[in-house]
């Protein structure tokens, strides 16, 4: 132990000085308490004092101890003590010893003096199998204070056994601590350690020391090994035997080893789980009894397995034909032979293709002599040798096969004289022939050699008849091949137009001829129709076929043709090798007609609007309609001409193309005549009024007011006038009689015709006991001429309308403008037209 620091020279004072302030006295004190040494060695112990009242130079300051001692470092009031080579287990306590003038003080510090292990260690423990107890153990050499010391053994983390040790005999002194452990497979590779504490607290510091750790090793063998190897094995030949252990553990670190008789063999080991299994080759070339074993060996276990093996001896037979070819009706030797066996039993048996016995004996040989025919080429002959061995019995053959020489021949079934082959396919046209040697076979056609191996697409040109040749050294033989080669439906223009032109009356059929192999059958039906040919408006069926074929449904063939056969139809050749299809428009032309519905018979034209006589004719080709009015041939028009005028005339409608007119439509078949009555409607005109007798007619007399007037159809009238109690109109309306006249007659009397084309008017002046120059004066006087725009002749009048009560509206003749409402009280121009009355 050094010198104490600055902190440990301080400290004594600075304890004493606090002493003697609290109590007052002289007082002394050691540190440490308890001086920690290792045995041998040295420590330092510090004794201080506190201030002596008589002055400090009265006071002393020493150490009682039994220890070899020198003073060490020192102060005013404490001094340090070196205690040398502490070689006593218990030496006692030290004694710090102070005197100050008559005063006597001591403080006293312990001595703990301690040794270190020399080693820590954990006894080997041995391989054990799963379920034995071990017992580990673990010594402390010479190490002391016993008291101080806590041993503790532990299997990897987990804490099996801690031990501590009461005082012992003085001094240092070794200790073991065990602790029995049953092992189980977890424990394998477990590592089992142990620790040693020396602890000198609360004085000194905690020492630690732990042993070289023990790994565990735990096994497991229970079952023996099973042997699989089989009972017999020929010499020279190789076979596979195995070894398999169940259950071992670890299974990795299991040693198999296998040997035929005592002779090591190489095994080859593979680990799945606890199962181990080796597998080895035995290649004995020495026939006899032999041993196999197989030993499973783990740790301190092992296990061990035997099986009983026969190795022989058995060469394979020999078969010989002779002689090799041989020609057809010579003779052949047949000769079976076998080697030496062990052991020398062996049999052998001639044997034929089927497996039927022609000859059978004890080895060394069997012979049989027959006739080559021409059937027995390529005659199997099989030589059968067998051999007991223990329980078992070995065979081994050996083949042969008889080849006899013949000419070539071409069976049927290997060159068929007819084919059928489908266009597109690929076809060969291979033919197989038999013979000996084997016959070489080239096909041919007009002379020219064809290929015969790989197939190749199949064209309609590859029809026809072909002469195939098989040769070989012997000769040569022919057949005849016929190829037929089949194909789809196709339609074309000239067996299936497009497009039929009929004429209505006459007896057709829609035929469509198609060219495929087999024939193809061919229907027709309309588009949109069924596919047996039948149609919602009776349809037309049929093409006719190769092969003719009966008609299904439609038209039968030579059916009258009518317009409802015409549209568009979709044909159909069918054969087993595809269906080809076809449209086809059929266009049914008929002679022209012409009907009500598109040449109405009366037609009623307006005058002034353009003149268009119309004709639609129904007929296919679409015909020409040509319209000329009767009485005059030649004269034939378009329709809108008028054919009474020249070329260049108006084409609008006068009245002079009234009358019946002739329409003629005609195309290729035919004409169709209808006539057509025309009647021209206009408007009224010519409206006439007259007075009779006369329009100055005297008061008292009568007169009569007429109006007539041209239109088609014929007007209606009506009237307006002075109104009077004394008039009286004709049934037709076309008059008005005045009876016994007034001056409530005179004035202007309006006549309006009237149709759906229009309406006119006429008028006229009746003057009642005055004479017409002095009506003019009198209108001049009152400026109505000039007003209303009257007109010498007559031409305006006055009727009741919508004006104001009492009032009248004056309009011009045509009834086109208005003038004005006038009031007959308050107008002196009423009273000039002579409106008396009161309106209505």
């Amino acid at each position: 132990m050094g010198p104490p620091g600055p902190a440990t020279r301080l400290l004594p004072p600075l304890v004493l000085a606090l002493a003697g302030v609290a109590r007052g006295t002289f007082t002394v004190a050691a540190w440490p308490r308890v001086a920690v040494v290792a045995f041998g060695g040295s420590v330092t112990v510090n004794c201080s004092r506190g201030a002596c009242p008589e002055g400090d130079a009265n006071a002393t300051l020493g150490l009682e101890t039994a220890l070899p001692a020198t003073p060490g470092p020192g102060g005013l009031r404490w001094q340090s003590f070196r205690l040398h080579n502490v070689s006593r287990w218990s030496p006692g306590p030290v004694t710090c010893s102070g005197r100050c003038g008559d005063a006597e003080a001591n403080a006293s510090a312990g001595v703990l003096v301690y040794q270190l292990p020399e080693r820590v260690e954990l006894e080997p423990v041995p391989a054990a199998a799963v379920g034995d107890s071990r017992n580990l153990t673990c010594r402390v050499r010479a190490v002391a204070p016993l008291r101080n010391l806590t041993v503790t053994l532990r299997r990897g983390a987990e804490t099996l056994r801690t031990e501590g040790f009461a005082e012992g005999a003085e001094g240092s002194a070794s200790v073991a601590v065990s602790h029995a452990l049953t092992v189980t497979r977890g424990d394998h590779g477990q590592d089992v350690t142990c620790h040693a504490e020396l602890s000198l607290r609360p004085h000194g510091p905690l020492f630690a020391r732990a042993a070289a750790p023990v790994t565990l090793s735990v096994f497991a063998l229970p079952e023996p090994p099973q042997l699989q190897a089989p009972a017999i094995l020929e010499a020279g030949t190789v076979a596979n035997a195995s070894c398999r252990i169940t259950g071992a553990f670890p299974a990795g670190d299991i040693r198999v080893t296998a040997a035929l008789d005592q002779e090591p063999l190489n095994v080859t080991v593979a680990v799945a789980g606890d199962t181990v299994t080796a597998s080895t080759a035995l290649s004995p070339l020495i026939p006899g009894p032999r041993e196999l074993s197989c030993t499973a060996a783990v740790a301190t276990a092992a296990r061990t397995a035997r099986r009983q093996l026969r190795v022989y001896r058995f060469p394979a037979p020999a078969l010989e034909l002779s002689p090799a070819p041989a020609a057809a009706g010579s003779e052949v030797t047949v000769s079976c032979r076998a080697g030496a066996t062990e052991p020398p039993e062996a049999r052998l048996q001639l044997r034929d293709a089927d497996g039927g016995v022609l000859a059978e004996g004890p080895q060394p040989r069997l012979q049989l002599r027959l006739l080559a025919r021409r059937d027995d080429d390529g005659r199997e002959f099989r030589c059968r040798a067998s051999l007991a061995v223990g329980d078992s019995v070995v065979t081994k053959d050996a083949d042969a096969r008889l080849a006899v020489l013949y000419l070539p021949e071409i069976p049927a079934g290997g060159c068929p004289g007819n084919r059928t082959w489908v266009r597109g396919a690929r076809e060969a046209l291979s033919c197989r022939a038999a013979g000996n040697p084997a016959p070489t076979v080239v096909c041919g056609r007009d002379g020219v050699a064809v290929a015969t191996g790989e197939p190749e697409p199949v064209t309609r040109a590859r029809a026809g008849t072909y002469v195939c040749n098989a040769t070989n050294a012997l000769g040569t033989r022919s057949r005849r091949v016929t190829v037929r080669v089949e194909y789809e439906p196709t339609m074309s223009e000239s067996g299936c137009p497009a497009r039929r032109v009929w004429v209505e009356g006459q007896r057709r059929e829609l035929e469509c001829r198609a060219d495929g192999d087999p024939p193809p059958s061919t229907r027709c039906a309309r588009d949109g129709g069924t596919r047996d040919g039948g149609t919602r408006d009776g349809g037309i069926h049929h093409g006719g076929t190769r092969d003719g074929g009966s008609h299904h449904g439609g038209v039968a063939r030579g059916r009258v043709v009518t317009r409802a056969d015409g549209g568009r139809y979709v044909c159909r050749a069918t054969n087993r090798h595809g269906v080809a299809v076809r449209s086809v428009l059929v266009t049914v032309e008929y002679r022209p007609s012409l009907g009500e519905r598109g040449c109405p018979e009366r037609r009623r034209w307006l005058e002034g609007t353009p003149a268009e006589l119309g004709c639609a004719a129904t007929g296919n080709p679409p015909p020409r309609v040509s319209c000329a009015k009767l009485a005059e041939p030649g004269n034939a028009t378009e329709p809108g001409r008028d054919s009474r005028d020249p070329a260049g005339a108006t084409a609008n409608v006068t009245r002079a193309h009234a009358g019946t007119y002739q329409c003629r439509a005609t195309n290729a078949h035919g004409s169709a005549v209808r006539n057509v009555s025309v009647a021209v409607e206009y408007g009224p005109a010519g409206v006439t009024v007259r007075v009779l007798p006369s329009a100055n007619v005297t008061r008292g007399s009568g007169f009569t007011v007429d109006c007539g007037a041209e239109g088609v159809p014929a007007p209606t009238y009506t009237w307006v006038l002075p109104p009077a109690p004394n008039l009286r109109w004709a049934a037709d309306n076309r008059s008005v009689t005045v009876t016994g006249a007034t001056t409530a007659n005179r004035g202007l009397y309006t006549c309006t015709a009237s149709n759906r084309h229009g309406r006119r008017a006429g008028s006229v002046v009746v003057r009642v006991d005055e004479s017409w120059l002095a009506l003019l004066a009198a209108l001049g006087a009152l400026g109505a001429v000039a007003a209303l725009g009257l007109a010498a002749a007559g031409g305006w009048y006055l009727k009741s309308t919508a004006c104001k009560k009492g009032e009248y509206n004056v309009r011009d003749a045509e009834g086109s403008s208005e003038a004005a409402c006038l009031h007959r009280h308050r107008d002196p121009r009423a009273e000039v037209f002579g409106i008396q009355l009161s309106p209505p």
